[in-house]
């Protein structure tokens, strides 16, 4: 191993190089190697032509991130998870194809570490059948500019199989740990996550690349204790000491000891959040919580579960995750998404991915886009915009029960989202915003209601003035909120008819007042 000052990370990088990053937020991010070789572009153009691979968003959803690398002629491909959360310069970057872009489900590009690892062939699951990943769809291509074919429909005893592929090995690897010893051990012990740096650096050293990682400092050898190392020293190449404002633990926050669990946090500290659209949407999905579940939370609506149950006091009736490896406690929001308060357990993000496809996950709570007559849905682009999907397939796809959350309808722009009060447990539509979400064609097909029902999954579809169930003839209206009307503000917001439950029901009043109280008795 050999300590190197950041601005020598561009000398290590070859023209045309695939360079593979870690991180989610801005945690676990080497940030400062990416500003150098983004410097290095601007300065001397080299190095030049390189695919950028990454897991998920990495970015704070503004100026940083991963969104660095987008300069054409620095990235000519990229292959990821998640686009939105690498910020708009990347969905812009996408859009205008200045260079091919792929989405690949989160769980996939964990998998895809271990595979290169073992020398296997790439990953073969049957997570992303019948959606946009499918070769009989987009296969996973973003943008026209990508017209590589990475993913093969294969069978195998009768069935369908979705083979992911590597375009070629990869050549070097960005990690980051807290500390390095002199031998280059890496421990991390004041991250919030854990990435699969090891499984990352492994599959470099199997394809003949390198590793190099970003540390908040260097301490003697010896000294660290072996469970502390998550990464061993036999794997990195080059270690750097990065300046502290490179090395943030998450999009929002600079270092929280109780993300990393060092210490516990008092219960009045969790995240709360005001009366809204989105609390009910979050208070009547929480409904459908049974104790002792294992459940999951996506990014945006999804999150409020969290500080709902957390407010409700009966967070620790069932075992929230993320999918970035933090099991119990309370999930962090925004740009804290993937850490967690209190979390009873921190693991490897793929060991929780192969929880997800294992199918031992009880319940996902799910963000959505678009919703089509037949159950199908979009989370993965809007308005013409990649956003990808970070480990959404995975959890649709492993989860026994789906809960898809979302205002029933949506805007186009800030000044055209819709506007809600509430009063007597009443919900009263204000301005009914300008863009419907149930539409007759989606832009693009994240999950598939046909192969959801084919898994004989459980499927709602949750908004703040009705709850729609999945069913052989598609979407079923089973309840709406009170104060509405059924024609003007549900129907007539929807450019298909669905079909409406012979016992249509209110949703409960008690989630329309200010204050509940009554999750724990209603679950």
């Amino acid at each position: 191993m050999k300590i190197i000052s950041s601005s020598e990370v561009p000398e290590l990088i070859k023209d045309g190089d695939l360079v593979l990053c870690t991180g989610i937020t801005l945690g676990g991010y080497a940030e400062e190697a990416v500003l150098q070789i983004e410097k290095s572009f601007l300065e001397k153009g080299h190095p030049r032509d390189l695919t950028f691979m990454w897991q998920t968003g990495i970015g704070d959803m503004k100026d940083r991130g991963l969104c660095h690398v987008c300069h054409e002629g620095l990235m000519t491909r990229g292959i990821g998870s998640h686009i939105s959360g690498c910020g708009v310069k990347m969905m812009e970057f996408c859009r205008d194809n200045k260079a091919e872009f792929y989405n690949w489900p989160q769980g996939v590009c964990m998998d895809m570490m271990r595979a290169i690892a073992a020398h296997q062939p790439g990953v073969i699951t049957k997570t992303g059948l019948r959606t946009f990943m499918d070769p009989r769809l987009d296969c996973g291509r973003m943008n026209e500019a990508a017209r590589g074919s990475l993913i093969d429909l294969i069978e195998i005893d009768g069935q369908e199989w979705l083979h992911y592929k590597m375009p070629h090995k990869i050549n070097v690897v960005l990690i980051r740990g807290t500390v390095a010893d002199e031998k280059g051990n890496i421990s991390m012990y004041k991250e919030a996550y854990k990435l699969g740096q090891v499984t990352a650096a492994s599959a470099a050293k199997a394809d003949g690349g390198i590793v190099i990682c970003q540390v908040e400092g260097i301490v003697k050898s010896g000294t660290l204790h072996p469970r502390r190392v998550k990464v061993p020293g036999m794997l990195i190449d080059y270690v750097y000491v990065a300046r502290p404002e490179y090395h943030w633990q998450t999009g929002d926050t600079i270092y929280n000891p109780v993300f990393s669990g060092e210490q516990k946090a008092p219960h009045r500290l969790f995240p709360k959040c005001p009366m809204s659209a989105r609390k009910i949407i979050a208070r009547r999905a929480a409904l459908e919580l049974r104790r002792g579940d294992i459940a999951t939370l996506g990014v945006g609506t999804p999150q409020l579960i969290s500080a709902v149950t957390a407010e409700e006091g009966c967070f620790d009736m069932f075992t929230l995750t993320t999918d970035t490896g933090c099991i119990g406690g309370v999930p962090g929001q925004k740009n804290n998404f993937g850490s967690a308060w209190n979390a009873e357990a921190i693991i490897d993000s793929g060991y929780i991915f192969d929880i997800y496809d294992g199918g031992t996950l009880d319940i996902g709570f799910l963000g959505f886009i678009e919703i089509q007559a037949d159950g199908d849905l979009n989370v993965s682009r809007r308005n013409g915009l990649g956003i990808g999907v970070g480990g959404f397939m995975n959890i649709s796809a492993g989860a026994s029960r789906v809960i898809f959350m979302g205002t029933f309808t949506g805007g186009i722009t800030k000044e055209g989202m819709p506007e809600f009060s509430v009063q007597g447990g009443r919900l009263n539509i204000i301005r009914e915003g300008n863009k419907k979400k149930f539409v007759r064609r989606i832009e693009q097909v994240s999950f598939s209601g046909r192969e959801a029902l084919e898994s004989n999954k459980e499927v709602l579809y949750v908004t703040e003035r009705a709850v729609f169930r999945l069913t052989a003839g598609g979407l079923k209206l089973i309840e709406i909120a009170p104060g509405v009307d059924l024609q003007k503000d549900i129907l007539d917001q929807m450019e298909f008819m669905p079909e409406i439950d012979e016992d249509l029901c209110l949703m409960p009043a008690a989630i329309f007042r200010e204050n509940w109280g009554g999750l724990k008795n209603m679950m």
